[in-house]
């Protein structure tokens, strides 16, 4: 009855603009391993996303990067890949922003980004309304296709809530516990088995 419980499978849900990849319990990757990938664009041409759930070694903030920012409280900036480090992102949910590319579940991608450090100068609420990343996850024609047929990655729903209300470290074990069985059994699959 349980014999496939362990057998990690992708969920063959396409992966598209605003949808997450869920990177499987089993994938032992420097970069990707339990990540939660908010995807940006897919296509014939390759795909893009932003990793939400992780941070650099030695943190970085936002009020390092801008000086105009030193006297607002911290805002920490996140790893979104390792591709373009040097590249600044921004998901959020400020309909506002001019120029923002509309993703899924009122969330938007980057916009004007001297209209957000104006909005964050003038005493706006922003922990719970934008994260702030540097860098993306990217992959050539075919490449995300191939991964998802070796069952890396389980395609799923962002919520707004769950993005900025909650600690990021716990991104991942939560999206899966969102899916229900299999999936919330596979989140307790341990980091490293030989451990335990």
């Amino acid at each position: 009855m349980f014999e496939d419980i362990f057998q990690v499978k992708s969920n063959n849900i396409t992966p598209k603009k605003g949808r997450i990849l869920l990177a499987s319990p089993l994938l032992n990757d420097y970069h990707f391993a339990r990540t939660v990938v908010l995807m940006v664009s897919h296509g014939d041409n390759g795909d893009m996303g932003v990793v939400l759930n992780k941070d650099f070694r030695y943190h970085v903030s936002l009020n390092d990067l801008v000086k105009e920012l030193e006297d607002v409280p911290a805002i920490p900036v996140y790893k979104g890949g390792p591709v373009g480090r040097d590249t600044m992102f921004f998901i959020h949910d400020i309909e506002e922003i001019n120029d923002s590319l509309p993703l899924r579940n009122g969330l938007f991608m980057n916009g004007d980004f001297n209209q957000m450090i104006d909005y964050i100068k003038s005493g706006n609420p922003i922990s719970e309304r934008a994260r702030f990343y540097l860098g993306y996850a990217g992959w050539e024609e075919g490449q995300l296709q191939s991964e998802m047929e070796e069952d890396t990655w389980i395609v799923s729903e962002l919520t707004k809530d769950r993005l900025f209300k909650e600690n990021y470290r716990s991104l991942w074990m939560n999206c899966m516990n969102d899916m229900g069985e299999p999936y919330s059994t596979w989140a307790k699959y341990p980091t490293f088995p030989t451990m335990n």
